[in-house]
């Protein structure tokens, strides 16, 4: 799919149904740590089976790190950081609808690593160390498990309970039943089966990954920008074994953003949206 933008991209996730939704915006410079945040208009492109729709969200206080959309369509965007000053907590999560209404906003915690929505409008959160060990104001993190979930208003539903997480990296929510998260001070890979663990798996080599999918073969993960590495399964432990390269249909190599979830997996670059 040829796709040409003279806009700046932000961010990007893949939904449960295997959409693609990227932000734009023509914001130059982004200051994470400003307060009061900036508003800005953020340009939401969301892509399936070849088609593209686009959303214009105006005067946003936030700076938006994460998107996903509801079985209804409203869309979820999702700033990593969020400030506790005490007498105010930042409101870091806000929900549009297709529009750019806003429907709701609420609280999702500081350190927020990776989100994504299943199809029961559950929103599954990782976090990176500083929301898990507290910072920016919080003395209690939201995070402090490493990898939560929450209702469509924001209500925590259920957290990790028993991994010690120092950064919860990795997060592949294929469905509700079947949620993938990466995390260490040691590499594993877990399988939780309706929130409950039904597989353990060590990690072997020196990276961990923030994006991964399964194919027939094995698991795919992005170990650095825009560099692929195949994992084989042995016994219990996923090793590393090849690089991927991705070419186009004249063997030129694709250069560009990836995004993955469940088994899709979608590439920007050369001024076109490959997927599989």
């Amino acid at each position: 799919m040829d796709f040409k933008s003279s806009l700046h991209f932000i961010s990007g996730n893949v939904t449960v149904d295997g959409t693609l939704l990227l932000i734009e915006s023509d914001v130059l410079e982004l200051d994470y740590f400003k307060r009061p945040v900036t508003k800005n208009t953020w340009i939401i492109r969301t892509i399936k089976d070849g088609l593209m729709k686009t959303v214009e969200l105006k005067n946003v206080p936030l700076i938006p790190t994460g998107i996903d959309h509801f079985q209804d369509g409203s869309i979820l965007l999702v700033q990593s950081r969020c400030e506790n000053a005490g007498d105010r907590v930042e409101r870091n999560a806000r929900r549009y609808n297709m529009n750019g209404q806003l429907i709701d906003a609420f609280i999702l915690g500081d350190g927020i690593n990776t989100v994504q929505i299943d199809e029961n409008d559950t929103i599954w959160v990782s976090y990176f160390d500083e929301g898990i060990f507290g910072n920016f104001g919080w003395e209690d993190p939201i995070g402090h498990s490493g990898l939560a979930s929450f209702s469509i208003s924001g209500e925590k539903v259920w957290e990790a309970q028993g991994y010690n997480m120092a950064d919860c990296c990795g997060l592949n929510v294929t469905n509700s039943s079947n949620v993938f998260f990466h995390y260490y001070d040691d590499l594993h890979l877990v399988h939780l089966t309706n929130g409950q663990e039904a597989l353990h798996y060590q990690v072997k080599g020196s990276d961990g990954f923030d994006q991964f999918m399964f194919d027939e073969y094995g698991l795919i993960a992005e170990t650095d920008r825009q560099i692929l590495t195949r994992y084989k399964l042995n016994k219990k432990t996923f090793s590393p074994s090849d690089k991927i390269n991705m070419i186009d249909k004249e063997g030129k190599r694709i250069y560009g953003p990836i995004f993955m979830r469940g088994r899709f997996l979608y590439v920007w670059g050369n001024e076109t949206i490959y997927w599989r």
